[in-house]
């Protein structure tokens, strides 16, 4: 009796050493890529989806900022910081609004589990992204670049 726990303690052993041993030499599925478009239907960028944080690319994959997730006082709440100008601070996300650095509000953002979408402050569409993973934090980071806190071309 003794000797098979032995037996099952070594094959499962063996398998915790092989299922740790091949998984980590296999690259991680992220980042996710989201194509970000405009009011129109124009791709005008792109969104690299990681598990806490997102990055803007134009359509030239230059970065141009990043949104992410900072716990305070127990609350998440969504930062948009700029990557051209030092990771300055251009925008938080609050409630579906999403507002500059002067607390003023810029739009709105609504999220779906594959689409987001971004609203100018009259209500119009500003754009879309399709995000499979993350959406909110996918959906404020797009809205960053479409309501121009990003300050990048469009």
């Amino acid at each position: 009796m003794q000797s098979q726990r032995l037996k099952t303690l070594i094959f499962v052993c063996v398998c915790i050493i092989c299922i740790a041993r091949f998984s980590s030499s296999y690259a991680t599925p992220f980042p996710i890529k989201g194509e970000i478009y405009d009011g129109n239907d124009q791709q005008v960028g792109i969104a690299d989806v990681y598990p806490r944080y997102v990055e803007i690319f134009d359509n030239e994959r230059r970065l141009l900022g990043k949104v992410g997730i900072l716990v305070e006082k127990g609350i998440a709440k969504l930062f948009l910081v700029d990557s051209r100008k030092n990771h300055i601070l251009v925008g938080y996300a609050n409630g579906g609004k999403i507002f500059d650095e002067k607390d003023e509000i810029r739009g709105s953002y609504f999220w779906t589990p594959t689409w987001s979408f971004v609203y100018n402050l009259d209500g119009k569409r500003a754009g879309k992204v399709k995000c499979i993973a993350w959406p909110r934090v996918c959906a404020v980071g797009v809205g960053g670049y479409l309501l121009n806190l990003f300050q990048g071309e469009k």
